[in-house]
C-alpha cells in the first residue's frame, strides 16, 4: 500500500523551503547552503513535535530535511557549512540513527522499507574543506591530515567518475544497502547540478 505523505499530519505541519533547512543556525552569521525554494518536510520541526510531551532528558538528534519525490522516493538531506571534523561525522551518523527510527515510526515501516526506498544526501562546503583553505589559513598537525583526506577526496571523485561510480565521503558508504538505498556527499555546486537541476 502506497504510503500518502501529503496526508500525515508531522510531515504537513512542518514544511519549508529546502533554502530555509539549509541555514547553519550555529553560526553567529547565520548562512543558507542553497537558494532552492523547493518544498521539503523540515525534519528538525518534524522531531521537535515529535518528542513533544515526552519528557525526555536527551534530545534525540535529527536530519535537516526529508525530500519527497513525485514516485515515493525520499531523501534525507543534512547540510553541513563547517570544516568536517570527526565530531562532525559522529553527529552526522546519529543524526541518520534517530532520523530513521523516528521516521519508521511515524509512517509505520521498517529499515527494509528505507533499504529500498530512502536515500541520504550530505551537503558540505567545499571552499572550508578544501586543501586550499588549510594551506593558506592553518599549519597545524591536524591541517595536514586534513589537507591529505581533501586530496584523496579530489583523486577519489576523478578515478570514481572515470569508472562512472560516485565517490562517497566521511565514512557514509557504511550506510549504503545497510539502511539506505543510495548514499551522496555532494558540495553545495555538486547538490545543484546533480540533484536540484533533476528534481
Amino acid at each position: 500500500m502506497e504510503i500518502q505523505y501529503d496526508k500525515i499530519a508531522l510531515f504537513k505541519e512542518n514544511m519549508s523551503s529546502l533554502k530555509e533547512t539549509s541555514k547553519d543556525s550555529d553560526s553567529p552569521n547565520p548562512e543558507c547552503m542553497t537558494n532552492s525554494e523547493m518544498q521539503v518536510v523540515n525534519f528538525d520541526k518534524v522531531k521537535e513535535s515529535y518528542i513533544k510531551g515526552m519528557k525526555l532528558s536527551y534530545t534525540p538528534c535529527s536530519n535537516d530535511a526529508l525530500y519527497i519525490d513525485k514516485n515515493g522516493e525520499l531523501y534525507f538531506i543534512e547540510f553541513k557549512n563547517g570544516i568536517i571534523k570527526p565530531h562532525t561525522i559522529f553527529n552526522v551518523y546519529n543524526k541518520i540513527y534517530d532520523s530513521l527510527l523516528i521516521f519508521n515510526d511515524i509512517v509505520g515501516k521498517n529499515i527494509s522499507f528505507c533499504r529500498e526506498h530512502v536515500n541520504f544526501i550530505l551537503v558540505y562546503n567545499e571552499g572550508k574543506n578544501s586543501s586550499e583553505d588549510y594551506d593558506n589559513k592553518n599549519s597545524s598537525k591536524d591541517c595536514k591530515i586534513k589537507n591529505q583526506d581533501s586530496s584523496k577526496a579530489r583523486i577519489g571523485k576523478y578515478f570514481y567518475s572515470k569508472a562512472k561510480k560516485k565517490y562517497i565521503r566521511f565514512g557514509l558508504e557504511r550506510f549504503e544497502k545497510l539502511y539506505f538505498q543510495e548514499v551522496f556527499t555532494y558540495t553545495e555546486q555538486e547538490f545543484e547540478d546533480s540533484f536540484l537541476n533533476f528534481s
